[in-house]
């Protein structure tokens, strides 16, 4: 196969956007963006951590996440708490109504990666999200 320079880069570009393109979709019925569901989904995970770790977890500037949570807190899905350790520090804490929207969509994004992975196999799979780790950790 020729290789050009760019070519890792956009088939990365092109794969990522047709995929978000797909859960886009899938996430109006919803009202939501990818990009809030990726914090409120992280939230499932690690709770009631502050604005500035929930951008470093999510590799996102603090001021995207700040108006990301802002649609999210007028959404019923997040609230915002004062940290009693530390003035400045914003802590953000799922609602319920968050852990069971997050519940609601997680076999739809289930549908939306089998679609993604139509016609491969268990190993190949597996392969991949491997290599995309490796390629992560090289340019970290």
């Amino acid at each position: 196969m020729n290789r050009t320079q760019d070519e890792l880069g956009l088939i990365l570009s092109r794969t990522y956007l047709s995929l978000k393109r797909e859960t886009s979709r899938m996430l109006q019925q919803f009202d939501l963006t990818p990009e809030q569901l990726s914090l409120v989904a992280e939230l499932t995970k690690q709770d009631n951590i502050t604005q500035k770790e929930l951008a470093d977890l999510t590799e996102r500037e603090q001021t995207t996440v700040t108006k990301i949570i802002d649609k999210l807190v007028k959404k019923g899905l997040v609230t915002r708490g004062h940290d009693p350790h530390d003035r400045r520090a914003i802590r953000l804490k799922i609602t319920a109504d968050g852990r069971d929207l997050v519940e609601t969509i997680k076999p739809k994004l289930k549908e939306v990666e089998n679609h993604a992975y139509q016609g491969f196999q268990e190993s190949d799979i597996e392969l991949l999200h491997n290599l995309i780790h490796k390629l992560y950790q090289n340019l970290q």
